[in-house]
């Protein structure tokens, strides 16, 4: 009788294991739905068809159908260099640019710079996430950035978007 572990046997897989493979699967097809559907809105604002950006991006326009459309059978979320092209298509600035590579699940580049996660990033992303802290209490911790922020020369976004803006 073949063992676990011998050639052409796979390992009993570990309890709750199923579950966890099922939920990464969920989380990744939520975040392509945001994914795509940002990349159709600021398509559509930018007055571009889907061919036009398909162009723009150098990518197949069939490749952006799969990548807006709300299907459940989903492509995998692009490579980094293709979120890239499909935000300089876009003419997007490069707040707007880290947003569309943060929701393909890419480290925006202000974090890159930095040379990854440090500390401090860790603890703005722990306060902000935690369900304990109140809405007011969060939106309140976003104004105290942003007078930080101004404080050294750098104006946060606005939560409408706007670019940032130097003194």
């Amino acid at each position: 009788m073949a063992q676990a572990g011998e050639p052409g046997r796979a390992a009993p897989e570990a309890p709750g294991a199923g579950e966890a493979r099922e939920a990464r699967a969920a989380s990744e097809a939520r975040e392509a739905l945001a994914f795509g559907a940002t990349v159709q809105a600021w398509r559509q604002q930018a007055g571009l068809s889907l061919n036009q950006l398909a162009r723009r991006a150098g990518i197949d326009p069939a490749y952006v159908h799969r990548i807006e459309s709300r299907a459940l059978e989903r492509p995998p979320l692009p490579r980094r260099a293709v979120v890239l092209n499909i935000a300089a298509a876009l003419g997007l600035d490069g707040r707007r640019t880290d947003e569309l590579l943060t929701q393909a699940g890419y480290a925006p580049h202000a974090v890159l710079e930095l040379g990854g996660w440090d500390e401090a990033l860790a603890t703005v992303a722990d306060l902000l996430a935690d369900p304990a802290l109140s809405g007011p209490a969060k939106a309140e911790f976003r104004e105290v950035l942003r007078i930080l922020a101004r404080r050294w020369g750098h104006a946060l976004r606005s939560a409408d978007g706007g670019d940032a803006s130097h003194r």
